[in-house]
C-alpha cells in the first residue's frame, strides 16, 4: 500500500481494514452521490456552497477563497472534534472532496497540525466514481444466479426477504433502487436513489457475495426506476437459473392489500396520478372505473382490476409455459415457499 504525503488512490483505499471516509461536501453534493457508509461532514451547507460557487463566477477566486475561510474558520474546532473521535477509535480516515481539491486537502492539513492522521482520497468522489463504473463494467460474476420469476402478488419481495434472514446470499434490486419497478413503484418510498448510490451500493453487494455459490435475486427489466442494471449482472440474471412462483388471485390480491395498505391510506393524490398515467395503456372506460372505486374505498377491486387488465398482460407470467422454467415453486404459503426454495438451492450447490 502506498500512502504519500496524506494522499491515497481509491483502489487503495477501499482495501484498508475497517476505513472511514469523510465526505466533506454539502448535505446535496453528498445526497446524489457518496462512497457507501462515507460520514457527511460538511464544510459548507447548501445555500453556503451556492454563495461560495457565485462569487467564484461573479468576482473571482480569491475572493471566493477568503469567503469560504470565513465560513469554515467557525467550524473547525466541531469539525476536528467529530473526526478525533472517530480516529480515537481505531479507524483509519480517509478525507474527500469532490476531485481531491482544497476541501479535503485544507482539512487533511489542519487535522494533522492538531495531530490526528488522516488521508485525502486522490481524485475525491469523481475518481471512485469511475473507479465503481469501470469494476461493474468488467466484473466478473462467479455465484450462479437464481432469478425469482412471478406474477405481481405472488410474495416474491417477501420471499426474498424470508430468505436473506436465513442467510441465503440475496441482493434486493429493488431495495437497493428504492423503487418497486413500476408505474406505482415510487409512491409512499420517498426520493429513489440515485445511479450513483445504486452503482456504488451493488457492487459493494456483488463484492460481498462473489465468492458464494449463487446469488438470489428477483426477476426486473434491466431499468429500475431511474437507474439500470450493468450488462455484467443483466447478462448473469439472463443466463443464469429462473424459478417461477405461483399463486392464486385471491392471494395475490390479500397479499398486495396488506403489503400496500399504509401506501393506499396515506398516498391518494400520488396513487390517482398513476391511475391517469396508465389511460393510454389500459383506456379511459377502465381507468374512470379504477379512479371511481379508488375514491368510494374499494381498494379491493382497484388491486384486482390492475393485476388482471395491466399487470398479467404486462407481465404474462399466467399464461406462460412451466416448462420454461428451471423449477416451478406454489406460493401460497410463503414459508413453504422459502423451505422449498432453499431445498432447491442446496441441491444446485452440491
Amino acid at each position: 500500500m502506498i500512502i504519500l504525503n496524506n494522499v491515497i488512490r481509491v483502489e487503495e483505499a477501499v482495501t484498508l481494514d475497517r476505513p472511514t471516509f469523510i465526505d466533506v461536501r454539502s448535505p446535496e453534493e453528498y445526497s446524489v452521490g457518496h462512497i457507501p457508509g462515507a460520514v457527511n461532514i460538511p464544510l459548507f451547507n447548501n445555500d453556503e456552497r451556492a454563495h461560495v460557487g457565485a462569487t467564484y463566477k461573479q468576482i473571482g477566486v480569491e475572493e471566493a477563497k477568503h469567503l469560504g475561510l470565513a465560513i469554515v474558520s467557525t467550524k473547525l474546532p466541531d469539525i476536528v472534534g467529530q473526526v478525533r473521535q472517530l480516529h480515537k477509535s481505531g479507524q483509519k480516515v480517509v478525507m474527500y472532496c469532490w476531485r481531491g481539491g482544497m476541501r479535503s486537502k485544507s482539512i487533511v492539513n489542519v487535522l494533522e497540525m492538531m495531530g490526528v492522521s488522516t488521508s485525502q482520497l486522490l481524485g475525491g468522489y469523481k475518481a471512485y466514481r469511475q473507479y465503481v463504473l469501470d469494476r461493474l463494467r468488467t466484473f466478473e460474476i462467479k455465484p450462479l444466479i437464481v432469478v425469482l420469476c412471478g406474477s405481481t402478488g405472488t410474495g416474491k419481495t417477501i420471499i426474498l426477504n424470508r430468505l436473506a434472514k436465513r442467510n441465503i446470499p440475496v441482493i434486493d434490486l429493488e431495495k437497493l433502487a428504492n423503487h418497486r419497478g413500476s408505474v406505482f413503484g415510487q409512491i409512499g418510498l420517498g426520493r429513489p436513489a440515485t445511479a450513483q448510490n445504486f452503482d456504488a451500493e451493488l457492487l459493494k453487494e456483488l463484492e460481498v457475495f462473489n465468492d458464494q455459490p449463487y446469488i438470489v435475486v428477483e426477476c426486473e427489466s434491466k431499468r429500475i426506476g431511474n437507474v439500470y442494471l450493468p450488462d455484467s449482472l443483466f447478462n448473469a440474471m439472463r443466463q443464469g437459473k429462473k424459478m417461477l412462483l405461483s399463486t392464486d388471485v385471491e392471494i395475490r390480491i390479500d397479499r398486495l392489500i396488506e403489503e400496500y395498505l399504509d401506501i393506499y391510506s396515506n398516498n391518494q393524490e400520488a396513487i390517482i396520478a398513476s391511475i391517469e398515467s396508465l389511460r393510454k395503456r389500459i383506456g379511459n372506460k377502465k381507468a374512470d372505473h379504477l379512479l371511481e372505486r379508488f375514491k368510494s374505498g374499494n381498494i379491493r377491486d382497484v388491486v384486482k382490476v390492475l393485476l388482471m387488465d395491466y399487470y398479467d398482460p404486462m407481465y404474462g407470467y399466467e399464461k406462460t409455459d412451466p416448462s420454461d422454467y428451471d423449477t416451478c415453486v406454489k406460493a401460497d404459503d410463503v414459508e413453504q415457499a422459502t423451505d422449498d426454495i432453499i431445498q432447491y438451492l442446496q441441491e444446485l450447490g452440491r
